[in-house]
């Protein structure tokens, strides 16, 4: 019988294997500065390619837009431009519904 996993449980898998080469280059050279280099990055990655890209998703497909898709993919290509151009040009008038018929309209 088939599963279907949670999107979030797998990025955090995909995301876990990518930084596990980091952590042990970390331990290996033992420096803070180096952690604290890391650990900037890995914060700066999880607000400006998930959670931003997260966010403009969610509005955009909950305020009915047809390119949410389109939005998304540039705010993940171009982290924080591509949020503030969905933010000002993209992001339509309509109101934001939430539930199972938030992309209808």
């Amino acid at each position: 019988m088939a599963t279907t996993r949670s999107p979030f449980v797998v990025l955090a898998g995909l995301v876990a294997v990518a930084f596990l080469p980091l952590l042990v280059m970390w331990i290996a050279v033992t420096d803070l500065g180096t952690f604290a280099y890391f650990a900037g990055f890995g914060l700066y990655f999880v607000v400006a390619h998930l959670a931003l890209p997260g966010w403009v998703y969610i509005d955009a497909t909950g305020r009915g837009s047809d390119s949410a898709t389109g939005w998304t993919v540039l705010a993940f290509l171009v982290p924080f431009v591509g949020f503030v151009a969905y933010y000002f040009l993209g992001r339509p008038d309509g109101p934001y519904r939430a539930g199972a018929d938030a992309g209808l309209r």
